[in-house]
């Protein structure tokens, strides 16, 4: 009998050791799945993120190769008129640029705006709006009597217009300009000044004033950066409560291009 009872309680213990093992063993292939999931999860975000990246740098790098070929060509009228404006917008949620350039298919000289609208904090919308002929002819004209680019620019109509407006939003866009002036110095603008250029003058804003100095251009500094989808989300969700921690994380997450471009031209005597 003791035997017996023995053995039932070996044959207990047994089947007990084999139900532990068969749930120790379905916790290791439940882990080992999960595990696997999980990797291949970072697996797929990592793809999407370097695929998110690579677009992103590539729509960065159009834009500014867009803007750098239009500043690169840019020409360099008479003294009497504006070569180069920075116009802000009337509600100051972003700036215009206004020059002409010989980059188009024709080589010919055509009047050009770039257009940068803050949507919201780190998202900006950017396109650029060529005139034709006939309506760049007509601009230089009106520019003898000191009319404004950004006026006639409104005030043209749109079939005298080609405008194309860049797909990808932009976190920052940023142009600093720099003259040279008569006395051999570089003169550096804060980023995205108001300011006229007329080809050995130059007026801007300064602590609130008007500051007219004579010099030439030099060259402009253009910095453009992105976000990622993901990111972009988590600046605007930033940006609600804590501005300073949003700017900071911009500057940290977003992918930048940058380039220093020289005018190929001089000015007219």
């Amino acid at each position: 009998m003791g035997l017996t009872s023995s053995r039932i309680k070996c044959h207990i213990t047994s089947r007990a050791f084999t139900l532990l093992e068969l749930m120790l063993s379905l916790f290791i292939v439940t882990i080992m799945i999960f595990l696997g999931k999980k990797l291949i999860s970072l697996a797929e975000d990592s793809n999407r993120s370097t695929e998110e990246t690579r677009i992103i740098c590539k729509e960065l790098n159009d834009i500014l190769m867009c803007i750098s070929d239009d500043l690169e060509s840019m020409v360099l009228l008479d003294k009497r008129q504006p070569i180069f404006e920075i116009c802000k917008h009337e509600d100051e949620n972003g700036f215009k640029l206004f020059f002409f350039t010989t980059n188009n298919e024709q080589h010919i000289t055509a009047a050009v705006k770039y257009d940068i609208v803050e949507l919201e904090f780190g998202k900006l919308e950017v396109s650029r709006t060529m005139l034709d002929n006939a309506a760049t002819l007509s601009l230089q004209k009106l520019l003898v009597q000191d009319y404004s680019m950004e006026k006639f620019f409104e005030d043209m109509d749109a079939e005298g217009k080609l405008t194309r407006k860049f797909t990808m939003p932009l976190a920052d866009f940023k142009i600093r300009v720099a003259i040279n002036t008569h006395g051999e110095n570089t003169v550096f603008l804060t980023p995205n000044t108001r300011m006229i250029y007329f080809g050995n003058m130059i007026c801007y804003d300064k602590n609130g004033k008007n500051v007219t100095a004579k010099g030439n251009l030099s060259f402009l500094d253009v910095t453009l950066r992105a976000l990622g989808k993901t990111d972009a989300i988590k600046l605007h969700a930033l940006a609600a409560r804590d501005m300073a921690k949003a700017r900071d994380f911009l500057i940290s997450y977003a992918r930048s291009s940058f380039a220093r471009v020289v005018p190929n031209s001089v000015p007219f005597p």
